[in-house]
């Protein structure tokens, strides 16, 4: 689980970076690089802007309540992927089964669950952009947990040392 939870950080974090960098190249005239942090703050504060307008007070609440999530899904892949490893010991299958898991929470955000708790901010976000942005936390996630479980580099045994405490 704090595997998970670690490997959620650094593929929350990939997701993210992502995220904001194509909103930004991808800009039509209100979308911009903090429109994805802003739309995850207003989520649970109706006073974050809805653009690409900087405020502190989102970047810190959107950057919160998404490594939280990032960090809860984390443990739930590394939960799910233990149980894949069994069925085969590559990172391949691995890599799949969280881009498998990252997807299905995709679909149950896009359409069913941001829409019932904030109509505006998940019409504002763009589909595709949220859908690779997943496809991109599956993978990094996944083939984190990979290297921290299977791999004893001098890096990874650090990590690995630090998240088992």
């Amino acid at each position: 689980i704090r595997r998970g939870a670690a490997a959620g950080m650094v593929g929350g974090a990939m997701m993210a970076m992502f995220a904001m960098l194509a909103m930004w190249l991808d800009a039509p005239a209100e979308t911009g690089f903090w429109t994805p942090i802003n739309l995850i703050a207003h989520t649970l504060w109706r006073g974050a802007p809805l653009d690409y307008e900087f405020s502190v007070g989102a970047l810190a609440l959107g950057m919160v309540l998404h490594m939280m999530m990032a960090m809860a899904l984390g443990a739930a892949v590394a939960t799910i992927v233990g149980r894949v490893a069994r069925l085969g010991t590559g990172l391949g299958s691995r890599v799949l089964t969280g881009v498998g898991l990252a997807l299905m929470v995709w679909v149950v955000m896009e359409y069913i669950a941001w829409p019932l708790v904030d109509r505006a901010a998940a019409d504002a976000f763009t589909t595709w952009i949220f859908a690779v942005s997943h496809v991109i936390f599956g993978m990094v996630t996944a083939a984190t947990l990979y290297l921290l479980v299977n791999r004893r580099s001098p890096v990874t045994a650090k990590l690995a040392e630090r998240t088992a405490a």
